[in-house]
């Protein structure tokens, strides 16, 4: 018996001698998948470099194209900023088209096509030289990715129109951004999912009471859609009102609201922005609807009859962009500069 129990506990029996190697076996394991990543993103990044490479040298004299992402080390969701910056020869313009909702493995939440993009609240934006042998346009796309691994942001068109009026088409580098688990060193396990609470099934009377109180509401609805359209019947037709006399006293009554001083700028400037845009589709015969400033601002660039009111109308819309996409809270001063220079524009398409 005592035999028995020394073979047991022996350190050489086979059972003790695989518990000890397997650790092993699993550290191996471990060290080879660390190393095979190792090398995956290595020739990942080569490939990258060899196509912006190529990329850049496929440009015109003169063009530069910087991309970058901010940060490039991300967690999974986080906000990525992808800001591209043209540096184009004196007399070249850029356009950049808005990229789809999906990207590759990218989800767009914003864009911000330029030619310029906001600073921080309380920052001055630069203005560049029009004598300037070289100018820049910046833009700004807002990403974020929703799984592990490097990922390659793909190239994007960019139209470039030449001093001479060529359009000429080329493309961005691609840039790498890494996503890395929102689990820390210490803590890799997920929580577990709490437990389903359990509601009590009510009784069948208080269904039969919802279901007469929802089909008294619908009867009592249809009621009045009724009652209103019988009573519009009867009013008499009003005469058709000019598109630009509308558009005018929606401006003034936008001003007279008041909503600035009530905290609500973004709105305000939503508003203003689209009235403008409707009396400059009426103005000039143009279509402003889901364009981009740039868009609006090339448009209006081949209509003669808005020669002298292209620089106004372009900073007006370069402000109320700002408000709108980059959360730029203007002052009261640029409040107030911003409804006369509304005012300003309604006056020139209605003189022209």
């Amino acid at each position: 018996m005592n035999d028995m129990c020394i073979s047991l506990r022996s350190p050489g029996t086979p059972a003790r001698r695989e518990r000890r190697a397997f650790p092993r076996r699993r550290s191996s394991r471990i060290i080879l998948e660390v190393l095979l990543a190792v090398i995956t993103i290595a020739l990942t990044g080569v490939k990258a470099q060899q196509v912006a490479d190529k990329i850049r040298n496929s440009y015109p004299p003169g063009v530069e194209i910087r991309i970058d992402a901010v940060p490039p080390k991300a967690t999974i969701g986080d906000l990525i900023q992808i800001d591209l910056d043209l540096t184009l020869p004196a007399g070249y313009q850029a356009r950049i088209p808005e990229p789809g909702t999906g990207t590759g493995d990218f989800s767009i939440l914003d864009f911000l096509p330029g030619p310029q993009i906001p600073k921080a609240r309380g920052a001055s934006q630069p203005e560049q030289s029009q004598e300037s042998s070289v100018r820049h346009h910046r833009a700004r796309i807002s990403a974020a990715v929703y799984k592990t691994g490097t990922f390659v942001f793909p190239s994007l068109p960019i139209l470039l129109r030449t001093d001479k009026g060529t359009e000429i088409q080329v493309y961005s580098p691609p840039v790498n951004v890494e996503i890395q688990s929102v689990l820390t060193g210490a803590d890799q396990d997920l929580k577990d999912l709490k437990r389903q609470a359990e509601i009590r099934e009510p009784g069948r009377w208080s269904l039969w009471i919802a279901l007469t109180a929802a089909a008294c509401l619908v009867a009592f609805i249809v009621w009045r859609i009724r009652q209103r359209r019988r009573h519009r019947d009867l009013l008499p037709a009003r005469p058709g009102r000019d598109p630009l006399e509308a558009a005018a006293a929606d401006l003034h009554n936008l001003i007279a609201r008041g909503l600035p001083e009530r905290g609500s700028e973004k709105e305000f400037y939503v508003l203003l922005s689209q009235i403008i845009k409707r009396i400059i589709e009426i103005g000039y015969r143009i279509h402003t609807a889901e364009q981009t400033t740039s868009e609006i601002m090339d448009s209006l660039g081949r209509n003669h009859q808005a020669a002298g009111s292209l620089e106004p109308i372009e900073s007006f819309l370069l402000r109320c962009d700002m408000v709108k996409f980059a959360k730029y809270v203007p002052s009261k001063n640029e409040q107030e500069a911003a409804c006369t220079d509304a005012l300003g524009i309604l006056k020139a398409v209605g003189s022209g």
